[in-house]
């Protein structure tokens, strides 16, 4: 039921959906001939569009979030490996027989590459499919497939197919791997989805070091100026989703 609400949820939450709804309200009001609701509507729209795309405020949010886990030195022993799905579609890769282009990618090379570092690690994948209504094909196949092809021996390789968001993903990873006490382990996503992550992770008693895969802002906010309204928009989105996410976990009793 989380799940399906959630999903849900998102449609109508996130910033750039508010500004296609508010803009088609205010066309159905104009075509139905109500003026004044269609002006309200429209000036609603006006200022999702500046505040949300037009301005710096979600370039200042995804930086605020993404710095609260740095990216820190190698540790001297690491025992395991948690990479995070990103929504990768398993289907292009099944009818193309290539991945589809994801920025989460980043993910499985930054995994490889502490895989390298720590060549006696069990490198575990948690992903199954965020769709709603679910698919027959996992993110695992895709991760299979990218990390395999970078020369990752497969026998160190542990797939979780089934997890549907990253509650999931620690929690069905955890029943999988059974990590004992005193085990190092690095988890790996996006930087801004760290926060969330390691939330998950301290509610479900695993202690983690985060290993944020991924910058969307750099020194600079990342702002794509007053014109790019659609890079714009995705920063607030992006923002937007992890602060929903925070409240919502927390609201269930899933994250700490």
């Amino acid at each position: 039921m989380f799940f399906a609400v959630s999903k849900i949820f998102w449609i109508l939450a996130a910033p750039s959906h508010w500004l296609g709804l508010l803009i088609l309200a205010g066309a159905l009001c104009l075509f139905l001939g109500r003026l004044r609701a269609a002006r309200r509507l429209m000036l609603a729209a006006v200022l999702v569009l500046v505040v949300a795309g037009m301005s710096p405020l979600g370039g200042y949010l995804v930086r605020a979030i993404e710095n609260q886990y740095p990216r820190g030195d190698w540790s001297a022993r690491v025992d395991g490996i948690l990479i995070l799905g990103g929504g990768y579609n398993t289907w292009v890769l099944r009818t193309r027989h290539a991945p589809a282009t994801n920025g989460t990618a980043y993910r499985l090379t930054e995994a490889y590459a502490a895989a390298r570092h720590y060549p006696n690690a069990r490198v575990v994948f948690s992903g199954g499919s965020g769709v709603l209504g679910g698919v027959d094909w996992s993110e695992a196949e895709t991760a299979r497939y990218v990390l395999t092809g970078m020369g990752l021996d497969s026998k160190r390789l542990i797939l979780e197919p089934r997890s549907r968001n990253t509650y999931e993903n620690i929690l069905y990873s955890k029943a999988m791997v059974k990590p004992k006490p005193g085990e190092v382990w690095l988890l790996v996503t996006s930087a801004v989805h760290m926060p969330r992550a390691m939330a998950i992770a301290r509610k479900l008693d695993w202690p983690m070091l985060a290993w944020p895969s991924d910058y969307i802002t750099g020194p600079d906010i990342g702002f794509g100026g007053f014109y790019n309204i659609g890079a714009n928009l995705e920063m607030t989105d992006f923002a937007t989703h992890e602060a929903v996410g925070l409240v919502a976990y927390r609201l269930t009793g899933k994250s700490q």
